[in-house]
């Protein structure tokens, strides 16, 4: 099974295209800081880790994936 990170996960539209295009993947874990997003995820990902600020995450300690994905840092552009 192929597990995916996310980082800049927003509400979680990169990770629901990826989980389309592998069926047979799972989100091992998300990085977003933003309080909103996050309980979106957490609303459609329960139990999946969301480590927040993506600059403080030690990713010797984060599990082991064979996909990662990366939102478009949009703030400015919102």
């Amino acid at each position: 099974m192929l597990r995916i990170g996310s980082l800049f996960s927003g509400y979680g539209g990169l990770d629901l295209a990826v989980l389309q295009l592998f069926p047979d993947a799972e989100l091992a874990w998300h990085c977003e800081w933003d309080d909103a997003p996050a309980k979106i995820l957490e609303t459609h990902w329960p139990g999946i880790p969301n480590y927040r600020d993506v600059s403080k995450v030690d990713f010797t300690t984060v599990p082991a994936i064979d996909i990662l994905t990366g939102g478009f840092p949009c703030q400015d552009l919102s």
